[in-house]
């Protein structure tokens, strides 16, 4: 359950981006995590299902995380250029 509740709290990352208007941000939504999060809450009758379910919807998320900062870091580099630039 965890794991589900932390692949969709990542949404948060991409949806302020977008409020920002960086709608390409939108590209690395953790839709794999979520879905494999749900899977393995199907799954319950089966422990050994529901572990492999759970391994993947983590693995999505840090994958996802790795993917939200490799994508942040340039544009935070840019907003630090713009506001050297203009001052």
């Amino acid at each position: 359950m965890a794991a589900l509740v932390v692949a969709v709290l990542t949404v948060a990352g991409p949806a302020l981006m977008i409020y920002l208007d960086f709608w390409f941000f939108l590209l690395v939504v953790n839709v794999p995590g979520i879905g494999f999060g749900i899977a393995a809450l199907r799954r319950l009758p089966d422990p050994v299902e529901v572990d492999r379910y759970i391994r993947y919807t983590w693995a999505c998320t840090f994958a996802y995380v790795i993917l939200f900062v490799l994508f942040t870091i340039p544009v935070m580099v840019l907003f630090v250029m713009m506001f050297l630039l203009t001052s």
